[in-house]
């Protein structure tokens, strides 16, 4: 439920008047393929909001390539799902598309694989901080992620070189 009033009630002169106050309207999935550049892949949208990527820092990409050889050697090797690197449209809920840096799918669940998106919850979210994330947004994100039945999530902070489960 929103918590934002939509209506306010009030009289004016001895007669009631209702007024019904303007929302900010919540994009979806559709408004973002319409508004953001196509194979950009350096947006989110995040609780019905665009938000701009920056460019990843050499040291997050060093992380990432390391970790994608390695998952998706042992991946590939067990027959045991698909393994995708950002930039990879991951669909959670209406107003939240999300590019994890890794994400893994199990065989068994393969069919969230869309064309061009994920609809759905991998099985497992690698991100992999920036200093432009703040903790909300981090914050938001792992209510998404656990309201929508991502199984594991990995957080990892490149200046602090810690991984958080």
């Amino acid at each position: 439920m929103n918590a934002i009033a939509t209506h306010s009630r009030y009289r004016l002169g001895g007669k009631k008047v209702e007024k019904k106050i303007p929302q900010p309207k919540l994009l979806t999935y559709e408004d973002y393929l319409k508004l953001t550049p196509p194979d950009s892949g350096n947006y989110e949208l995040l609780n019905g909001q665009i938000y701009f990527l920056a460019s990843p820092k050499p040291s997050h990409q060093r992380i990432s390539i390391r970790l994608s050889y390695f998952l998706a050697a042992c991946v590939i090797a067990n027959n045991l799902g698909e393994i995708f690197p950002a930039p990879m449209d991951v669909i959670f809920t209406e107003h939240d598309t999300f590019q994890p840096d890794l994400l893994f799918i199990s065989k068994e669940r393969l069919s969230i694989t869309g064309e061009n998106k994920i609809e759905g919850s991998p099985d497992l979210l690698i991100e992999i901080l920036s200093p432009s994330n703040d903790n909300s947004e981090i914050s938001y994100k792992k209510h998404i992620y656990e309201s929508t039945g991502v199984k594991e999530y990995w957080l990892i902070n490149v200046e602090k070189q810690t991984l958080t489960l």
